[in-house]
């Protein structure tokens, strides 16, 4: 029987071993496309969680001995059309229709995709505005929010009741109702996650909130542009993520006092 338990012990740790090769060669492929779905999002989210209870350390970055990381964002392939919506309640709000972009591609880059360091320790503090997600004209603004770790002020500034339901992997699920004329509501998000806000009376309604494990995260702009200041000189994994094509990932060197340029390419899949 001790043999037998030795055995076992010896089969596990191997076995573990040939998972750790495996996991290693992924993680070091360029360019690798996860899709956007809920397995993989969960999977994320765990991992996320576990990099923020490692701890980031804020420490002084000096110019000589620190880059910037600019790039695009780009799609390449069938346009990805709107969702229509027909309204039937809060037209004088709302209006009569909606359209909601999966992909929304701005001067040829896609806008709302959220661009991060992943393996970053150390470096600049946080610097990310005072989280707050308003609802104005029946619609969430902004679609994508990032934050550090604390409190999310929800608003409701339209002149119909909203409902702001928080669906998360790493923090407390939440469910509010936000009533006309009341003040902003503050929830609790301390922990690194990526969260889906949507208004279960108006459909259509939907937001992200990115929880920062580091301060190396932004939101591209017009023209797919992004932009990471202050890295440290390192070798680096660099993500982006958007909401309906999934992640990307690539390998990517900063130099001291110098701009790394870089570009990540969606590729049409039948979206």
């Amino acid at each position: 029987m001790k043999r037998n338990n030795e055995f076992q012990k010896l089969s596990l740790w191997g076995g573990l071993g040939v998972l750790a090769l495996l996991g290693s060669t992924i993680a070091w492929s360029r360019s690798t496309f996860h899709p956007a779905a809920p397995e993989w999002q969960a999977a994320s989210a765990r991992e996320s969680q576990s990099a923020a209870s490692s701890g980031y350390v804020v420490r002084a970055i000096e110019e000589s001995v620190s880059g910037t990381i600019s790039g695009r964002i780009l799609y390449s392939g069938k346009p990805v059309p709107p969702k229509r919506f027909t309204v039937t309640s809060d037209t004088s709000i709302c209006g009569t229709t909606k359209e909601v972009y999966p992909v929304k591609i701005e001067q040829g880059g896609i806008v709302d995709a959220v661009v991060w360091i992943d393996d970053i320790t150390s470096g600049k503090a946080f610097n990310f505005p005072p989280p707050l997600i308003d609802q104005t004209k029946c619609a969430f603004v902004p679609h994508v929010l990032l934050m550090k770790g604390g409190e999310l002020k929800l608003g409701n500034t339209d002149l119909c009741l909203h409902n702001v339901h928080v669906i998360s992997f790493a923090n407390r699920e939440v469910n509010k109702a936000m009533i006309v004329g009341a003040g902003p509501q503050e929830i609790t998000l301390a922990r690194a996650d990526r969260v889906t806000v949507r208004c279960d009376v108006h459909k259509w309604m939907t937001a992200y909130v990115v929880v920062a494990k580091n301060p190396y995260y932004v939101v591209s702009e017009a023209g797919g542009q992004f932009r990471l200041a202050g890295v440290p000189a390192g070798h680096y994994h660099l993500k982006v993520w958007q909401e309906t094509l999934g992640e990307l990932d690539q390998e990517i060197t900063v130099e001291a006092a110098k701009i790394t340029e870089t570009t990540f390419t969606y590729r049409s899949s039948g979206v």
